[in-house]
């Protein structure tokens, strides 16, 4: 299965593929005192120019769009995707070999109904950008960890939800215009709060127990602190480059001994 070569060919596929799914109806408008509250607590943002709102309307859109076997480019992606991660070849569409970076069970695509392919797109662009991928290998090697492990995937799709809720909401709005690109934008936001987590998760020695406590609080950041997590983020790939980190996953030998036994049992 060929991989995917940049992330542009991969944002061109998807806004041919969803320009047609619909979205979801705008809230109803607030009147009266409640308005005046709600402005003040989430004040609207300026409207984005047209070409930059009609990118925001399909990165929305392609959160309602699921994953497909049968779609070339997904199956590109989410295989480039384990390469990234794991610096070895899927050797199936389905099996229990996706449970090392962090999907349920032994097909991805039951996983991705909570944001579609939006949930694979973002930590995809991540470990496309030779800046990023030391970045998420560090992840991926936290989430092995005997005592402090966690199913990488199922995490970073909640990230995605995050994102995809401040999206909606306009908290992104302004910088997206100051950066002028919608899904840079986004991906930059996914990439600070999983930062966030992972910087935390390490720092604070949390375990799968602390999942649930965790979100709660990169939640509660991507609301009110976005531009300070950011910056936080940015200076960690700053500091990743001086220290000139090898941007490749070393998994356990019994990683490797898993997925050999994998081959052989479905041979």
């Amino acid at each position: 299965m060929p991989q995917v070569a940049d992330l542009d060919s991969v944002w061109n596929h998807l806004k041919k593929k969803n320009i047609d799914i619909e979205e979801d109806p705008p809230p109803p408008e607030k009147y009266g005192w409640l308005s005046v509250f709600c402005s003040l607590l989430h004040p609207k943002s300026n409207l984005l120019p047209a070409e930059l709102s009609a990118d925001k309307t399909v990165l929305i859109k392609l959160s309602k769009c699921p994953f497909s076997h049968e779609d070339s480019v997904h199956v590109q992606m989410l295989y480039t995707l384990f390469n990234k991660l794991t610096g070895l070849n899927s050797p199936a569409a389905l099996g229990t070999h996706w449970e090392i970076i962090g999907f349920q069970g032994a097909d991805p695509a039951t996983d991705f109904r909570g944001v579609g392919i939006l949930g694979l797109l973002q930590p995809l662009a991540v470990s496309l950008s030779v800046e990023t991928l030391p970045f998420m290998s560090n992840i991926v090697n936290l989430s092995h960890n005997p005592s402090q492990g966690f199913p990488f995937m199922v995490l970073s799709l909640n990230v995605s939800s995050i994102i995809l809720k401040a999206l909606k909401d306009g908290i992104l709005d302004k910088m997206i215009q100051e950066k002028e690109t919608v899904l840079g934008v986004a991906n930059l936001c996914y990439s600070s709060v999983l930062f966030f987590i992972y910087d935390n998760w390490k720092k604070e020695k949390l375990t799968l127990s602390d999942c649930g406590p965790i979100m709660k609080r990169a939640e509660s950041i991507c609301k009110k602190e976005l531009s300070q997590c950011v910056i936080r983020f940015e200076k960690h790939i700053e500091d990743l480059k001086i220290l000139n980190q090898t941007p490749a996953v070393q998994l356990e030998q019994v990683q490797f001994d898993f997925i050999k036994g994998t081959s052989a049992m479905a041979s």
